[in-house]
């Protein structure tokens, strides 16, 4: 993978694909019908072919000036534990791109402080860690990153299948990004968008970083506007670590 589509990263690259559903927000996987599409089993993880693409992408960066995002391990979980045997060299490839800001995102946050690098610390500078959270009852799952040290912890409550306030209030804390949309695709689920407006506002009142990524709809990138506002704001750390690199654009 390489471009993304998408206007919260870059670049969207996975080191390996494959993966098995762990909650609801599995049951109409895109990764999974990108896989299938391209003739490869996703039940099974297996390494891709693509482990120089963010070389290249850094140098480009590097050139211009510039730090990218890359969303990634987009076709599976980067903690999935099937992949033990490369995330050490994926760690190298990530340390050895600091133009690049690696958005990691999972829904199996126990795994995460076994898996982390020996030099890891307080977080890698370059590294966004987050997790899914579809519905109330895997909220916890917040609970478990914040105890995980990370430059910026974000949510991504997509697809959205449920009103998560009020109870998201009592885990939210320690988070700086929160990422909201719904469903896309062919029998698509609905999404309230008085659910978004309340994450939305929730946002405002703690002072965290809100992006509408869409609306349910039977086609991605449709609907991407809130109450007629697009909303598309990253984090702190991205204006931070973009002075800590010493760039501009």
């Amino acid at each position: 993978m390489a471009k993304t589509i998408y206007k919260n990263a870059t670049y969207a690259h996975s080191f390996w694909r494959g993966c098995q559903p762990v909650s609801e927000g599995c049951a109409r996987c895109y990764a999974r019908r990108l896989v299938r599409r391209n003739g490869k089993v996703f039940e099974t993880v297996g390494r891709n072919s693509t482990w120089k693409d963010p070389f290249t992408w850094q140098r480009k960066a590097a050139m211009e000036g510039k730090v990218e995002t890359v969303f990634t391990c987009a076709l599976s979980d980067f903690f999935h534990p099937d992949a033990d045997a490369w995330r050490r060299e994926a760690w190298a490839v990530i340390k050895k791109c600091p133009n690049l800001i690696w958005q990691i995102l999972t829904k199996r946050p126990h795994l995460i402080a076994k898996r982390l690098p020996k030099d890891w610390g307080e977080g890698y500078p370059n590294v966004w860690l987050g997790v899914t959270v579809e519905l109330k009852k895997y909220l916890h799952r917040m609970d478990t990153l914040r105890k995980i040290p990370a430059s910026a912890r974000f949510l991504c409550a997509e697809p959205l299948l449920e009103d998560l306030t009020p109870d998201i209030e009592q885990h939210i804390e320690g988070f700086h990004w929160l990422m909201t949309g719904g469903e896309c695709g062919k029998d698509y689920r609905p999404m309230d968008l008085q659910w978004a407006r309340n994450l939305r506002d929730l946002c405002t009142r703690r002072n965290i970083a809100f992006y509408f990524i869409q609306r349910a709809a039977p086609v991605p990138h449709k609907g991407q506007r809130l109450d007629g506002r697009k909303h598309f704001k990253f984090p702190p750390a991205w204006d931070s670590y973009r002075q800590l690199v010493g760039v501009t654009c």
